[in-house]
């Protein structure tokens, strides 16, 4: 970036926005994960005492709510710096997190690790957002919504750190701004790969199936000019971003001996998706979509792909399939499954620090390959999103169908098969809003379409309604290095709250908030919408009652999972508080 853009950058709107939001939603998850016990209430506003350099006290306030969803504390004005030389607007995450230091049971190590990745993500959005300038998202077709929002994570305080990315980078790969990225393929030789396919898909012809006719004539062609028979290699898209960062550095011996070949760019043009390393084909838009592994680190995770997801994304596809297939009763409508067709994993012959999961690619349907005629599709993190002119993207929807009609034909077609799936087949999937896609008429919502599923199920085979899929289990180095990566678990609490964590926390309490803000329906009013049409469906199928009992949504409470306090303390496997549900019924049984 040029020194006068960048300084350009600082200077402006966008910068003092993102500023805000790092703050806010920082403080809000330190709030609702018990972080700061020692925060001061006086009615809304709220006191935070810190310790400056030279051990001077300052002190941080700003106006806040305890909101009806999970007891969250909800910021609704700038945070507040003060101090003996005065008080102004606070802008500084990391000064922020360095002088409330003293209070946080925190890893100094990690503390610091996290204060770089709220740095990072206080100038990538602000970067994503003056770019955006004014531009109104409401009424843009799908792939475009799907690219250019700005909000990210609504509650983890690292939404947007993508470190690895020199702010270049996030230039011409980032969703938000770039037009088109270019994968290159490589062919990978099959001793030296991980395989999985869909049996969907015929293994004969799978190549020319995920490449399409050109890129596999390209594939073989440049194999057959290097004497290779191209059955010995398997076709593997990388990131250009990776071949540049991690490929050529790091696997030039794999690409000497011949164990990798360059074979040139794919011919087709992919924009990124929210997700940044999914792109989506834009010259075929029912093509197939590709996931890619990038060595950048995002929330919480690196956005590596491990080789036993990858080899375990075709199998849970198709077993999810089997499952779609079964009876949805009314209201429900059955739901889309964006199945992962196939993937390829290459595993360097003498792997170097770094190079775990670095080198891999993951196949998924389109959801333009699903949706029928009258149909129109959003991302449902589109659903939270508040345009720039200051009205949301849903407005006029809400307004013609009215909020609350509106809002339980959206449990209804979107938020109740995901329920279903748990109570009647004992699997839990990770449905936060990026992993779903709204399939409406004319806003009205119709149905679902999901999506991530090689490491965003969870099921306990005794609990299963059917037959487990047949997994590749995780390596040791795995398991000790990302312990809250499973699958497979023996505790049904452990599966109503993976579903309920992604599900109701950060999904529809961020709708619930809006709503109130907006359309005049309070929190507590919108989550006994939810309530009803949930235990409208149990009512009309009483033989499950004791699968409601076992996976019960109306627990007085839940677990949640603390993201913040991940970054700043040590990984185990489940990190989580018990928090107020919001579905509770007051007064009532807490299940049929």
């Amino acid at each position: 970036m040029h020194p006068h853009d960048y300084q350009n950058l600082i200077d402006s709107p966008a910068y003092r926005q993102a500023s805000r939001r790092v703050l806010r939603q920082l403080l809000e998850a330190l709030l609702f994960e018990e972080a700061l016990p020692h925060c001061v209430w006086r009615g809304e506003t709220l006191t935070i005492p810190g310790c400056a350099a030279g051990d001077t006290a300052v002190s941080y306030q700003c106006q806040a709510q305890r909101s009806f969803s999970f007891g969250r504390v909800r910021i609704t004005a700038p945070l507040l710096r003060r101090a003996d030389d005065g008080t102004e607007e606070a802008s500084d995450p990391a000064l922020f997190l360095a002088e409330i230091a003293p209070w946080l049971t925190a890893d100094e190590t990690r503390l610091s690790q996290f204060a770089a990745e709220l740095l990072a993500t206080q100038i990538k959005d602000a970067q994503t957002l003056h770019v955006r300038g004014d531009k109104i998202l409401r009424g843009a077709d799908y792939d475009t919504v799907e690219a250019r929002l700005t909000d990210s994570h609504p509650y983890h305080p690292s939404y947007k750190s993508r470190l690895g990315f020199t702010l270049d980078d996030n230039s011409a790969y980032a969703p938000e701004m770039t037009s088109a990225v270019t994968p290159l393929l490589l062919a990978g030789r099959c001793d030296r790969s991980r395989c999985s396919v869909s049996a969907t898909i015929d293994r004969e012809h799978a190549a020319r199936t995920l490449l399409g006719d050109t890129d596999w004539q390209c594939f073989h062609d440049k194999l057959s000019q290097r004497g290779v028979r191209s059955d010995d290699y398997v076709p593997l898209p990388v990131h250009p971003w990776q071949w540049e960062e991690v490929i050529l550095p790091a696997f030039h011996q794999a690409l000497a001996r011949g164990e990798l070949l360059l074979i040139g760019p794919l011919t087709k043009r992919y924009l990124p998706q929210q997700s940044i390393r999914t792109l989506g084909n834009m010259d075929d838009r029912k093509g197939l979509s590709l996931k890619l592994a990038m060595s950048l680190v995002n929330t919480s995770t690196s956005r590596v792909l491990a080789p036993h997801t990858v080899q375990n994304a075709a199998v849970i596809s198709d077993w999810l399939q089997a499952l779609e297939q079964s009876c949805w009763p009314a209201p429900m409508v059955r739901p889309v499954l964006l199945r992962e067709v196939a993937g390829v994993s290459f595993t360097a012959l003498a792997p170097a620090h770094g190079q775990y999961g670095a080198l891999a690619c993951i196949w998924r349907e389109s959801v333009h390959r699903h949706m029928q005629l009258g149909e129109a599709a959003v991302p449902m993190t589109a659903l939270m999103h508040v345009d720039a002119d200051g009205r949301p993207f849903v407005d006029a929807w809400v307004r013609r169908h009215g909020p609350e009609p509106w809002l339980k034909r959206l449990v209804e077609r979107a938020w109740l098969p995901v329920l279903h799936l748990l109570w009647e087949h004992g699997t839990a999937l990770e449905s936060h809003a990026q992993n779903m896609i709204l399939l409406h008429e004319d806003g009205l919502p119709a149905r679902v379409a999901l999506k991530d599923f090689h490491d965003g199920v969870r099921f306990s085979k005794a609990l299963l309604s059917g037959s487990a899929p047949a997994l590749i289990a995780p390596p040791a180095e795995h398991v000790r290095v990302n312990p809250n990566s499973f699958l497979e678990t023996d505790d049904a609490d452990e599966l109503r709250d993976f579903t309920f964590d992604a599900l109701f926390f950060v999904n529809m309490a961020e709708l619930a908030w809006l709503f109130q803000r907006f359309y005049d329906v309070k929190e507590a009013r919108f989550w006994e919408i939810v309530r009803d049409v949930l235990q409208s469906y149990q009512s009309r199928h009483p033989e499950r009652a004791a699968r409601y009992r076992l996976f019960d949504c109306f627990a007085e409470q839940v677990s949640i999972e603390l993201l913040a306090s991940r970054r700043f303390r040590q990984e185990i496997r489940l990190r989580t508080r018990l928090a107020p549900n919001p579905l509770a019924p007051e007064g009532k049984p807490s299940c049929l």
